[in-house]
């Protein structure tokens, strides 16, 4: 149980991550951990077949191969806006609005999803 929080915990960190870095390499080196993260949960859900497809497959063949474009283009940093529409706090408001209503439902559809499994399980 713990190692299932702990992969768990590596792949949502390093998967937040991958969208926070400004340097690309960085981000292609944190996806490759959070795909070595998902294959551990697979390994943990007794499927190794997957959990070796996915180190394969993802992290093996596609990562390296934008690993390798990100160097060969010589991507350049992104610039920080300075001013404008994103800096607004009616952004900020409509971010945290979508926040609450994701929020919402996600709690109404683990609720829903309890109750039908109530329900399956008397009936």
């Amino acid at each position: 149980m713990t190692l299932f929080y702990l992969f768990g915990a590596v792949a949502v960190i390093a998967s937040l991550l991958v969208i926070a870095q400004r340097n690309p390499i960085y981000s292609v080196l944190l996806l490759i951990a959070s795909f070595g993260a998902l294959s551990g949960l697979y390994v943990l859900l007794d499927a190794p077949f997957v959990a070796v497809i996915q180190i394969i497959v993802y992290a093996g063949a596609i990562m390296v191969l934008f690993l390798f474009v990100v160097m060969l283009l010589d991507a350049p940093r992104e610039e920080v806006v300075q001013a404008g529409m994103l800096e607004s706090g009616a952004m900020r408001v409509v971010g945290g609005l979508l926040a609450l209503a994701f929020a919402a439902e996600l709690a109404w559809a683990l609720t829903r999803s309890r109750t039908l499994a109530v329900a399956n399980a008397a009936g």
